[in-house]
């Protein structure tokens, strides 16, 4: 009678303990399905006098630095461009670059900067740099004003697939042009009015195949 009490307490034990680790199995397949949310954040980059009196020896007539923190999912690419817009139209993508498959943002810099070309017109010079270098572009105008400016005041947290435009250059041939819109990185409301517009995007994507 105990041997037969024994193994019926044998069983039920083991029963249990089946079913604690079934348990586990569930929820260990519950959070590889729904992985933690990874967040993204870019914010603007106020450079100290010292910095920018650096800057104003390099040549670069209008630059903007954001720091930018995250770590993107394996399967996620962050992609950062300028974008053409001729009279109220998008026109091109100008610089579409990314980092690598594993980055990883802690206090990184971004920017994008813009200067005239001496001795070529009214030729200016885009710079973009990421946190491993840099890309240029040359491009042609008969711009006679413009202003440049960031379009964030503070820190920013991306959505996947939903660009998020960092700073923007706008030119005109008319006497006069403004520098209007959000600072949560939207598009600046005086796009219309300036006849040429480059605006620095970023957006956060699934990696291109």
């Amino acid at each position: 009678m105990r041997r037969f009490k024994s193994r019926y307490l044998f069983i039920i034990f083991a029963l249990l303990l089946t079913g604690c680790v079934n348990v586990e199995k569930e929820k260990s397949l519950e959070k590889e399905k729904s992985p933690l949310t990874t967040q993204i954040t870019i914010e603007p980059y106020n450079m100290s006098e010292k910095e920018n009196l650096l800057i104003s020896k390099t040549g670069v007539g209008h630059i903007e630095f954001f720091k930018l923190n995250g770590t993107p999912k394996d399967e996620d690419q962050l992609y950062f461009s300028v974008e053409v817009f001729k009279n109220g139209k998008f026109k091109e993508e100008l610089l579409k670059t990314w980092d690598g498959p594993e980055t990883k943002y802690q206090d990184s810099f971004i920017s994008f900067g813009i200067s005239d070309i001496e001795n070529e017109g009214h030729s200016l010079k885009l710079i973009t740099g990421t946190p491993t270098g840099i890309a240029t572009t040359v491009y042609s105008n008969n711009m006679t004003s413009s202003s440049f400016g960031k379009l964030v005041g503070g820190k920013v947290t991306l959505e996947k697939n939903k660009p998020v435009y960092l700073a923007a250059w706008l030119g005109t041939t008319k006497n006069e042009l403004s520098f209007g819109g959000g600072n949560n990185g939207e598009l600046p409301s005086s796009i219309d009015e300036a006849e040429l517009k480059f605006l620095y995007k970023v957006i956060w994507a699934d990696k291109e195949k």
